[in-house]
């Protein structure tokens, strides 16, 4: 019998895209246009990744991703199938709170799959929807074989939903993706772009609620040096952002911002701007501190390299549907004992390298509570991709202590979201000054400070200036004490993750006798 070659599928990610030109050539549409129509049409996010220009850049032929991709890619950044040639993702945000209604993904293999061995690798069921095979999985996940090379997946792996999906991009009279997403998905094939991400943010922002927060961000409004109300007007139409990752001796970015009118007038506040609304949702990458602005024509856009640890983080914000333990070489034969024992050891290596790569790249973020606001969304994210790394032959022991890091991560996110509650609720308490600045006069002493007569007699009088600024420095006052102890709890945190980590680790290293 023929060995059947599955796949570890995707892990994804979204973040805000860029691209320098929109012009869409055929042979582009041609390419990744048959994937991005079995899209469903309601997404608002999109990401497409070119495995085979990957493979063939700079980094990639240095590193020997051709021959052993899922090695190459096992740190976190990303992980594909090994067979696949280009994937597309595609996600509902909600962009309130950066988290998916529902995610999706199709994939362009090289080879042929069977959706049997994966349900059977899976524990999953087979099914036909529509007349397409089909498999429900046991992680709330549908996987569609679109074609004999071509895959697909959804979640949540509602049934409905993804018949419905299926129907849709079936249709003879379907719709498209928003024009926006559109011309980012025929982006790559003509820059050379490796890693194309695109948000589609048309309608997204009202007026009242960027003028609320350019109000909240006195100092950009200085630095912007414009009309306010030019300025909000400007803002809240925005149609979208770029990201386009070029992996070449290193990977490097250009992040661009699309606005409905021209926005060359943002020069003096392009970075600060994009920094400071990034650094407010929680996705800070340090590295951006450096990339060169411009505002041209109707963009604002950074650019530069990444980091390791930017490019991951990059590659967290949209997850996708699809399991990633790897099948490349699955066979039904029953492994003998020691086999067993050598996929323990090889599996439970593999995870706890993958888990502790995470949590050694957020540590740092954990020990400065300066950054912890800032970066807290990566907490999250890397808590979900922990969640879902492959599981099958890890030591049982092993899988608890990801649970627990999982966890740790998330207790890091709460701390952080609860330090922003009781300080506001705190703050919204001070309506009046309690250290009598709002008074001045001769006296001395407390009767002199809060209006009675002091020693000269003189009686003081109220100064609104003066306990407007008593208040703000009480509201500075709780904000420290409130950041404080969001600082103690997170450091108590990490220090219970690095004492497991160092117990996992002396006990993974006795039992399988190999270094972790």
């Amino acid at each position: 019998m023929k060995r059947v070659r599955c796949v570890n599928v995707v892990r994804l990610v979204g973040v805000p895209a860029l691209v320098l030109t929109w012009t869409l050539p055929t042979l582009a549409l041609a390419q990744f246009g048959e994937l991005t129509k079995h899209l469903p049409r309601s997404a608002n996010a999109i990401v497409l990744l070119n495995m085979e220009k990957a493979k063939q850049s700079p980094m990639g032929v240095r590193e020997g991703w051709a021959k052993k991709i899922e090695k190459s890619f096992e740190s976190g950044l990303i992980r594909v199938p090994p067979q696949a040639t280009r994937v597309v993702l595609a996600s509902q945000i909600d962009l309130e709170f950066m988290e998916p209604v529902w995610s999706a993904a199709v994939v362009e293999l090289a080879g042929d799959l069977s959706l049997e061995h994966i349900a059977k690798l899976r524990g999953g069921t087979l099914d036909k929807l529509g007349d397409l095979p089909a498999a429900a999985l046991p992680n709330d996940t549908y996987v569609v074989q679109f074609a004999p090379k071509r895959l697909g997946a959804m979640a949540p792996g509602s049934r409905q939903s993804v018949l419905r999906w299926i129907r849709e991009t079936q249709g003879g009279g379907m719709t498209e993706l928003s024009p926006y997403l559109q011309k980012a998905a025929g982006y790559s094939d003509k820059a050379g772009t490796e890693i194309i991400m695109a948000i589609d943010l048309e309608g997204a922002l009202s007026w009242e609620r960027v003028s609320k927060y350019l109000n909240s961000h006195k100092e950009l409004l200085k630095q912007a040096e414009m009309d306010p109300t030019k300025l909000t007007r400007i803002l809240s139409g925005v149609q979208g952002v770029r990201l386009g990752i070029r992996i070449g001796d290193r990977p490097s970015g250009n992040l661009t911002v699309d606005f409905g009118e021209d926005a060359s007038s943002l020069s003096a506040i392009a970075k600060p701007l994009l920094l400071q609304v990034l650094a407010d949702a929680g996705m800070q990458i340090d590295e951006l501190d450096e990339w060169t602005p411009e505002a041209a024509g109707t963009t604002v856009s950074l650019r530069g390299y990444l980091t390791t640890s930017g490019l991951q983080r990059v590659l967290t914000v949209v997850e996708s549907p699809i399991p990633s333990e790897s099948t490349d070489q699955a066979s039904t034969a029953k492994p003998s004992p020691g086999e067993l024992e050598d996929n323990e050891a090889k599996a439970s290596v593999d995870y706890f390298r993958a888990v502790t790569g995470m949590a050694d790249d957020l540590k740092k973020d954990m020990k400065s509570s300066k950054n912890l606001a800032s970066t807290q969304l990566w907490f999250d994210k890397y808590a979900k991709r922990i969640e879902r790394l492959p599981i099958l032959n890890v030591d049982e022991e092993l899988v608890k202590y990801g649970g627990f890091v999982a966890s740790t991560l998330r207790q890091a996110t709460a701390s952080v979201k609860t330090m922003g509650i009781q300080s506001g609720v705190r703050e919204s308490q001070i309506i009046s000054s309690s250290a009598g600045y709002g008074y001045a006069g001769y006296g001395y002493g407390r009767y002199g400070m809060y209006g009675g007569y002091g020693a000269s007699g003189v009686i003081t009088t109220y100064n609104p200036r003066a306990e407007a600024r008593g208040i703000s420095a009480e509201r500075r006052v709780v904000r420290a004490e409130e950041k404080a102890a969001m600082a103690t709890d997170v450091q108590a945190l990490r220090d219970q993750l690095i004492g497991a980590t160092a117990d996992i680790r002396r006990k993974m290293t006795q039992k399988y006798k190999v270094a972790f």
